[in-house]
């Protein structure tokens, strides 16, 4: 399963890449999802979001409003990191299946301005730490 080193990971399946500052869901979590048929992101648009917060394995933040359903089930999204959504995904309302097919490229959901990156960085996994984090899921 492809896991790029580059970007930075949640337990809640999303990575974020500070270079392109994009956020997606991992392609373990579109895997689990099965093929996505539908995306809404709109409502996110120059929306302030707040970083997912973890107790233990489970959120205790609430999910963005964005919208991913799939056959098997509806995935809940929530933010890698805490700021103002500068761009949305829009291709997405209409080829929903690029997040299975290329989930860490044309698959992206939004753009995020950080708001406090140097904190939050520290809360996120590695590349090397997603993976053995998947690992122990199975």
């Amino acid at each position: 399963m492809s896991v790029p080193d580059n970007l930075y990971y949640t337990k809640t399946h999303q990575w974020f890449d500070p270079s392109t500052k994009r956020v997606g869901i991992t392609a373990y979590a579109a895997e689990q999802l099965g093929e996505i048929s539908f995306v809404d992101v709109e409502g996110i648009d120059g929306v302030e979001l707040t970083q997912v917060q973890m107790s233990g394995d489970e959120p205790t933040s609430d999910p963005i409003d964005a919208t991913v359903e799939s056959s098997k089930a509806v995935g809940d999204i929530y933010s890698p990191v805490s700021g103002k959504v500068i761009e949305i995904n829009g291709s997405l309302m209409d080829e929903p299946e690029k997040i299975n097919e290329d989930p860490y490229g044309e698959g992206w959901l939004f753009a995020i301005e950080p708001s406090n990156w140097d904190a939050e960085k520290g809360n996120l996994l590695s590349g090397a730490d997603y993976k053995a984090f998947i690992e122990s899921l199975k």
